[in-house]
């Protein structure tokens, strides 16, 4: 999943972010991880997170530099965290449960964090991601890896325009 995660991250550079017209924060969110337990976003407040829509039986080949680049860079766990939210929405390219999907990351060493098995269009997108999709703006993803999110160490939520990776490095120092 890792080698993935960067997949279609090029285009011009910079990052957009948009008010949130909500009241809530990422902060006062929580998600649900693969494994059933809960994850509330409190425990990234401080820390630059990295979000993306995946799906294991697509892999993408450009994708290692971003998970080799934190770490070159100072992240890791302390700084950048990777949240990674399996979908069958597009293709069915995702296994049919979370363990498999575990089992799948754990034999890439995915440094992040898997997300529960779920929806990310619409209505029926987990809480989390439908707050970062509409404190953006941003519209469903339309294929595997297609949307990404960072959060700021503040709890700001943009989508990042340009290298993934320059982005990541900018909010890191900030």
């Amino acid at each position: 999943l890792c080698r993935m995660l960067s997949a279609a991250s090029r285009s011009p550079v910079g990052t957009r972010l948009l008010a949130t017209a909500s009241t809530m924060s990422f902060y006062s969110l929580a998600g649900t991880k693969g494994d059933g337990s809960p994850l509330p976003m409190e425990e990234f407040r401080g820390k630059v997170v990295y979000a993306t829509n995946v799906a294991s039986i697509e892999e993408q080949p450009a994708a290692s530099t971003l998970c080799l680049s934190a770490s070159d860079n100072g992240g890791g766990p302390d700084q950048l965290v990777i949240l990674a939210f399996p979908s069958r929405e597009f293709g069915r390219q995702e296994y049919d449960s979370d363990s498999d999907i575990q089992r799948f990351a754990e034999s890439k060493n995915f440094p992040g964090i898997l997300m529960k098995l779920g929806s990310v269009k619409g209505s029926k997108a987990q809480e989390v991601w439908k707050y970062m999709r509409e404190s953006t703006g941003s519209s469903d993803p339309t294929w595997n890896f297609s949307k990404k999110y960072l959060v700021s160490k503040s709890g700001e939520v943009s989508v990042p325009r340009g290298n993934v990776e320059v982005a990541i490095e900018a909010l890191m120092t900030e």
